[in-house]
């Protein structure tokens, strides 16, 4: 097929990466293909990529509504190839109105998370256990490290500088696909300013993919120090929603979620 080094879907592709200061070694990170795709995306040596290759590239470049459908129907100028732009960005409604539906349905205390850890939802018997009826407002975009780094919140974290490695080990190693976005740079920027972020930061090592589970504890007010343990769940193939729940790390945690009826008998 010859090239078509002027389609207005090769053009589209790197007026948005270049607008959003990405090199296409960032874009191809961030869509899991290859510098070499990229670039002949963008050449126009590739003239007709697959639905699934527009779609990561436009959640990748994170366009708002009418840049996707600029994009979409280029793309289908260019293959021929119809992507209903209504039904895709419903369909990553969907899975966040679903992680909410997990969250506050679950019996385990629970919240979910965007890709980039900002709080998506909050049950009752989370805000509970963690004591943040405060803090966690409806409507609110609240970052998880903004919990755990919390001055007024700390203290509540037993061995609380283990527990910080290891969430900012696990951020790092969640986002390292994210790092090129407008949105990430400003949250980097927000987080270092966090007291002992900054240095915690800075000795945190992401070696490889982080365990799904680990065990900490919590001391609370009122029902005392609880050993718990995180479940992550991550929808496959979805990466801007995942759930964490906290289930009971021993007997005696066990026993105070079933007496606060957060998992049944």
């Amino acid at each position: 097929m010859v090239p078509n080094k002027h389609s207005d879907f090769a053009q589209l592709i790197t007026t948005f990466r270049q607008q959003r200061g990405m090199s296409q070694g960032q874009l191809a990170q961030a869509t899991q293909l290859s510098r070499t795709y990229i670039y002949h995306l963008e050449s126009g040596q590739r003239a007709n990529p697959s639905p699934h290759v527009a779609h990561s590239i436009a959640h990748a470049l994170g366009l708002h509504s009418e840049e996707m459908a600029m994009l979409y129907a280029a793309y289908t100028r260019l293959t021929g190839q119809l992507i209903d732009t209504e039904q895709a960005e419903s369909t990553l409604l969907d899975f966040g109105k679903l992680a909410g539906l997990l969250v506050h349905n679950t019996s385990y205390p629970a919240h979910s998370l965007d890709r980039l850890w900002f709080l998506h939802s909050w049950n009752n018997a989370a805000t509970e256990l963690f004591e943040v009826h405060d803090e966690i407002l409806e409507g609110e975009k609240r970052h998880l490290l903004e919990q755990i780094f919390d001055p007024r919140l700390r203290h509540r974290f037993l061995d609380w500088e283990n527990l910080a490695h290891r969430l900012v080990t696990d951020f790092q190693y969640n986002t390292r696909k994210s790092t090129h976005l407008p949105e990430y740079k400003t949250l980097w920027k927000q987080l270092r300013d966090l007291p002992d972020f900054r240095r915690i930061a800075a000795s945190c090592s992401p070696t490889g993919k982080p365990a799904p589970s680990f065990v900490f504890q919590v001391q609370h007010s009122q029902l005392g120090r609880l050993t718990l343990r995180t479940a992550t769940t991550v929808f496959t193939g979805i990466s801007a929603c995942s759930m964490v729940s906290y289930v009971p790390g021993n007997q005696h945690t066990l026993e105070i979620y079933r007496r606060q009826h957060w998992q049944p008998d």
